[in-house]
């Protein structure tokens, strides 16, 4: 056990200060965590076991280290695994058959950090146990006058010289949170940490984490194609954007969300339904054959006897290239800008696309680029789709 005897105040503040420099100087980091969460309703704990891999990362403004985390948990009906990842402004998370990928050069929205979030990359499961994160944390809590924090004189822990910091939220007069973090008292490399979320209260959480380290730790590999390669099965089952264009047809429309031109944003998720048939234009503002292809796809919608959406999506953030093609909108159209990522999602490797889709979501023909037929094209196909 570490002495909880505490240091005065002002030498409480300077270990603080040591500590999370000494974190924020962790360099190739690798450990074995198991995370137990135990609540009062519960007969049995919830027993994670995380694999924990990161480097430094200290020339990026949105996270304080590159990192990949493995977990697994065994449930009643089998062990179900996840991970999740960051570097160089990429993120990718899988979980429950589901694969997320967020990357900053194609929308950079989910990145940016705000009161309730972290940003994908800093709110990524167990993304708060490395140690660059922890000292952010411990920052944090340092400028938030709602928190007390103390340092307890050095002591032993599991045969290793330790040092405790404990931390207590205060809510109202209420006690919300108290936390408290071990660490080795010369690399300061997180050993334990013990969380109490609404001590005494009905709605009590205890969550405790456990590191183990191994002899030597390295650097773990990070890119798109190392991810792809650590786990093929889950990028070919459930990767969205590797549609080849060409074989679209009949499969659901990908996810995107993407901004107007007015500042709104724009989401269709997978598998949802758009609330008419669609047609989804993908254009290259600086292309000399839009004018030729909003006149074809909008005198395709005006012979129609029934309701159609059109969605104009443009590779750009130029709003004055975008609107001296589409100047206005008529009902039943959007204007979407900076649409880099959806043309990746959907195979796309030229301009312009049109995309043709039934109230369903579900993609019914595909044209590429332009020529004398796509007004019939798709006035044919979107007069079939319901």
């Amino acid at each position: 056990m570490v002495l909880t005897a505490s240091y005065p105040l002002g030498i409480s503040a300077q270990g603080i200060a040591d500590i999370v420099s000494k974190l924020e100087s962790t360099g190739c980091y690798e450990s074995q965590a198991r995370f137990s969460v135990t609540l009062p309703q519960s007969e049995n704990d919830v027993v994670y076991t995380i694999s924990l891999a990161s480097a430094p990362a200290p020339a990026d403004p949105l996270a304080p280290c590159d990192y990949l985390t493995d977990w697994s948990l065994e449930t009643p009906t089998g062990t179900v695994n996840g991970f999740s990842a960051y570097f160089n402004g990429h993120h990718y998370r899988y979980h429950n058959e589901r694969l997320q990928e967020y990357h900053m050069e194609w929308d950079s929205i989910p990145f940016m950090p705000s009161a309730r979030s972290a940003g994908v990359q800093g709110s990524a499961q167990f993304a708060d146990l490395y140690p660059a994160f922890i000292a952010r944390e411990l920052r944090n809590m340092e400028a938030d006058p709602r928190y007390s924090i103390s340092v307890a004189a050095p002591a032993v822990f599991n045969g290793r010289k330790a040092i405790k910091v404990s931390t207590t939220l205060t809510v109202s007069d209420v006690v919300a949170s108290e936390k408290d973090f071990i660490f080795d008292a010369e690399t300061m490399l997180p050993l334990r940490i013990d969380t109490e979320s609404n001590p005494g209260q009905i709605t009590e959480q205890t969550i405790l984490v456990s590191y183990n380290y191994p002899a030597e730790m390295h650097c773990p590999e990070l890119s798109d194609s190392s991810m792809t390669a650590r786990y093929p099965e889950i990028f070919e089952k459930y990767r969205e954007n590797n549609f080849h264009i060409e074989n679209l047809a009949g499969a659901p429309m990908p996810t995107f969300t993407l901004p107007t031109t007015t500042g709104e944003r724009y989401t269709h998720h997978r598998g949802e339904k758009f609330a008419a048939p669609t047609v989804i234009v993908l254009l290259d503002p600086t292309s000399g054959f839009n004018s030729e292809i909003v006149e074809a796809v909008r005198g395709a919608a005006d012979s129609l006897p029934k309701a159609l959406d059109i969605i104009w999506v443009f590779n750009s953030t130029n709003i004055d290239a975008i609107e001296a093609v589409i100047p206005s909108i008529r009902p039943g159209e959007h204007l979407l800008m900076n649409g880099k990522s959806l043309t990746r999602d959907c195979g796309v490797t030229s301009l312009p696309v049109i995309i043709m889709t039934d109230s369903n979501g579900t993609v019914k023909n595909v044209n590429l680029g332009l020529n004398r037929e796509l007004r019939n094209v798709v006035l044919q196909t979107m007069a079939l789709a319901d």
